[in-house]
């Protein structure tokens, strides 16, 4: 008897315009000891199967077909057994552990807090042990806690009454590749140590690639292709799993470096697909310099002595792990963070330090912020959020054409037809291109792009990283895109910028850091990338 299974599940949802169906005749099924992973972009339909296994959809939804655990349907339990089944039988591993985790709780009561409604007697010190965090963990606050540990403590939260199925929904979700491959390790230790059935759910196909047995990849609701994980990645028949695989790029692989020159740089052929190291890319004019730059808060240096240059028409990847201080450095380079020592100059000229001087700067140099939907005010129009730094700097001209030719710019065409949306009425994707939009609107010659697709689908991912590449070749425009993603890096960037604890520990042109890395650092992220060509699951429990 399988762990699950799903007969024929179907989920509508009701609404004021009718309903809706979001899920079509799904059929899986789920051993204990294994794996499967579910595939999809946002929408398509995997949370909603994830949740309905423990009748978590809201009140609104209509359920078909049958959710069996151990061969009981979860569509028929009475409250008070369902009750029993929720963290006993099986858990969730909920995505986002910034925001499922009580922040005025200790997270050692937060753990506790399962067992003790399920009359479970446990130790919450066994359960950190377990996903590899010390003890004292248990007495710190959320915030205390960095991301992977965090969802490392939701992990633990999940296992407090030892279910027998866990339900992993987008577990990796914003952690950078070193944090993802020990979250991922550990789930697959726990899988093979505790003998559990995990389902795992993710739009990134190389982390399933590299953490399950078998493999569905869901659109619009239907399980499009399902199978061995191994089969499905290595021959996709579906286009859409096709294309899911191709949105992820591999390091080295030449079919997925698309960067170009810009039209700054006239000596470099339009038609060269992977620059190589000598690449005029990179020898146009100095645009933007730090020098000796350094960051103290306190006894804590967040970036310590950094040289960095971005040349016009170039894109510059500036990678690391979360806390590296990528970030520090991007606020500092944009004149929003004072340096405790150094410079930044652009063109040459040191920033100015006066209000008027540094909003003339800001023209010539734009943030563009990771997530759009905390970067966009949710009761301004599309037309308000672009125009706001036209009128801010009071640039001069028709304002509706410049903020039409904007959106154009950024690939929202009509631009007219979009005037008047809200945030919520925009895709993930559209509401990234409104960011860069508003960037677009003033002109400037660099972008400083912070994790600009980390928090989008895999297609949409790419569109943007074309739009972005599209920009540097029609426009000459110049950027600092900060990663952690080095797939990107290899995907768009003509040079690589690698920083650990607050330092530059190597630079070079994409060939020279990600194809022959020369510091361990380097290596240790390039080793923690998940790849499509994965061997078989290791069924002994060793990372």
């Amino acid at each position: 008897m399988s762990l699950l299974e799903l007969r024929d599940l179907s989920v509508h949802y009701r609404g004021a315009r009718g309903e809706v169906t979001a899920v079509r005749s799904v059929s899986l099924a789920l051993e204990a000891g294994r794996t499967l992973g579910l595939a999809g972009e946002s929408g398509c339909g995997k949370s909603t199967v994830a949740m309905s296994v423990l009748r978590l959809l809201p009140r609104n939804a209509r359920v078909e077909g049958q959710v069996l655990l151990d061969g009981e349907d979860v569509q028929g339990m009475s409250w008070g057994r369902l009750r029993a089944v929720r963290w006993a039988a099986a858990s969730v591993v909920f995505q986002g552990a910034m925001h499922a985790l009580n922040p005025v709780h200790r997270v050692g009561e937060q753990i506790a807090e399962p067992m003790r409604l399920h009359g479970v007697t446990g130790s919450v010190s066994a359960l950190l042990d377990q996903v590899e965090l010390p003890a004292r963990a248990a007495r710190a606050y959320p915030h205390e806690l960095s991301g992977g540990q965090k969802q490392r403590v939701m992990i633990a939260m999940a296992l407090a009454c030892s279910p027998r199925l866990v339900i992993a929904d987008e577990p990796t979700t914003a952690l950078d590749v070193v944090v993802q491959a020990q979250v991922l390790d550990v789930l697959k230790r726990l899988v093979a140590e505790r003998d559990i059935g995990l389902v795992m759910i993710s739009h990134d196909l190389s982390v399933l690639a590299s953490t399950c047995d078998r493999l569905a990849v869901m659109r619009d609701g239907v399980i499009v292709e399902e199978g061995p994980a191994r089969e499905v990645i290595a021959s996709p028949t579906h286009p859409h799993t096709q294309a899911l695989a191709a949105a992820f790029p591999t390091v080295g692989d030449p079919a997925s470096r698309h960067a170009g020159p810009a039209v700054s740089s006239p000596s470099s052929s339009a038609s060269s697909p992977s620059p190589s190291p000598s690449s005029s890319s990179s020898s146009g004019p100095v645009l933007l310099r730090a020098e000796g730059l350094r960051v103290d808060y306190g006894s804590t240096k967040a970036v310590a002595g950094v040289d960095l240059e971005v040349r016009a028409g170039e894109i510059v990847a500036l990678v690391g792990q979360s806390g590296s201080g990528k970030t520090t450095l991007a606020r500092t380079l944009l004149g929003l963070q004072r340096p405790t020592a150094g410079r930044v100059l652009f063109e040459g000229v040191e920033l100015p330090r006066s209000a008027s001087g540094l909003r003339a700067y800001r023209r010539q140099v734009q943030l563009v912020l990771q997530d759009p939907t905390s970067a966009l005010n949710p009761r301004h129009s599309v037309y308000e959020a672009v125009a706001e730094g036209l009128r801010i700097h009071r640039v001069e001209g028709d304002e509706a054409t410049r903020v039409a030719e904007a959106l154009s710019h950024a690939e929202l065409r009509p631009p007219e037809l979009f005037f008047t949306s809200l945030p919520h009425e925009l895709s993930g994707g559209q509401r990234q291109r409104v960011v860069i939009a508003g960037a677009l609107a003033l002109g400037p010659r660099l972008l400083i792009a912070d994790e600009p697709v980390a928090s989008l689908d895999a297609s949409v991912r790419g569109e943007i990283l074309a739009l972005l590449l599209r920009l540097r070749r029609e426009l000459g425009l110049a950027a600092l895109v900060i990663t952690h993603d080095l797939g990107l890096a290899w995907t768009i960037a003509d040079r690589v910028a690698v920083m650990y604890r607050g330092e530059l520990v190597e630079q070079g042109t994409v060939e020279q850091v990600l194809l022959s890395p020369q510091h361990d650092y380097t290596r240790t992220l390039l080793a923690a990338v998940p790849h499509h060509d994965v061997p078989e699951p290791d069924r002994t429990g060793t990372p």
